[in-house]
């Protein structure tokens, strides 16, 4: 193999290998948004599944990006994994085989990305007005399914109401009979899961400020700026993998060409030989007739 052979292979090595290092990441990471983000929750999906964009809520959609993560880890892994058993091995049946797979892989993420966009966007359209709608029937301390998901997200997310609570007062439109409470107790920065709904009519409630609550926060801005990061370190990512995949493909072109050339040569040299062996015991034999012919002349 000559020197550009030589360096497309290395080059190739080494782009899978990186590419293989980002599909784990992608896989940790989906895996991590699926089950530690805290988005996917069995006591705050009341108000997530709420929250509808046509036929899938906002848990539908964080659910369908962090398995569209995994799946991109994955077939990144494995394809990449192929490519450097291809390229070591020179094996060309591998290498078209990972070229194409590698192909049809970023096809495959374009369209992913794309519909992940399209969700996202669709759903932005309606977040705001819908967790509005579903604050409208929080109860405050009551332990119906929607007020007990609302209080886990004001405490889990550090959030308080939809808006930010500074601004706009979102509980004075709710179910809630608050008293003079302006806030509930999940939303101060003391509270715990055992302390909060013990809150009511301490200064943190009645008069909160940005020291004492998360008056700050509206947990809108909240859902949005996580969905949007996870939505765009996504594409960020992805979109790496992609560029780095299209560099891996006229890698593996060169070095398939090169291998084929190299086969042809060494297939040529071998037939030459071949050719000469054959040409050498030809004149061989010729000589030797010719030998036994000019010595049967002499002997008669």
């Amino acid at each position: 193999m000559n020197l550009l052979g030589t360096a497309g292979a290395i080059f190739l090595v080494i782009l899978n290998i990186v590419v293989i290092i980002l599909g784990l990441g992608l896989i940790i990471i989906g895996a991590l948004i699926y089950k530690e983000s805290g988005l996917v929750n069995d006591d705050i999906s009341p108000v997530l599944n709420a929250i509808t964009g046509g036929d899938f809520t906002l848990s539908d959609l964080i659910k369908i990006i962090a398995i569209a993560i995994i799946v991109i880890g994955v077939f990144t892994f494995l394809v990449s994994a192929a490519g450097i058993v291809g390229t070591c091995g020179k094996f060309r049946p591998i290498l078209v085989t990972y070229g194409v797979i590698v192909f049809l892989c970023g096809i495959g993420e374009i369209w992913v990305l794309a519909e992940v966009a399209k969700l996202k966007n669709k759903l932005n359209d309606t977040i705001k007005e819908e967790l509005l709608n579903v604050l409208s029937y929080y109860k405050g301390y009551n332990l119906d399914i929607i007020s007990i998901a609302w209080n886990l997200i004001f405490y889990l997310f550090e959030c308080c109401g939809v808006n930010k609570q500074s601004r706009v007062d979102d509980f004075q439109s709710t179910a809630w009979s608050r008293g003079s409470d302006v806030i509930p107790g999940y939303c101060c920065r003391e509270a715990t899961l055992l302390t909060a709904a013990n809150l009511n009519g301490t200064a943190c409630t009645t008069n909160p400020t940005a020291q004492n609550a998360y008056v700050e926060s509206g947990c809108y801005d909240f859902l949005n700026d996580r969905l949007t990061g996870y939505s765009d370190g996504v594409i960020s990512v992805a979109t790496f993998i992609l560029v780095t995949e299209v560099m891996a493909i006229i890698a593996s072109l060169i070095l398939f060409w090169q291998i084929t050339v190299d086969v042809d040569r060494k297939r040529g040299v071998e037939r030459s030989r071949r050719v000469a062996d054959i040409s050498l015991s030809q004149r061989a034999y010729q000589i030797g007739s010719q030998s036994g012919q000019g010595t049967n002349t002499v002997i008669v």
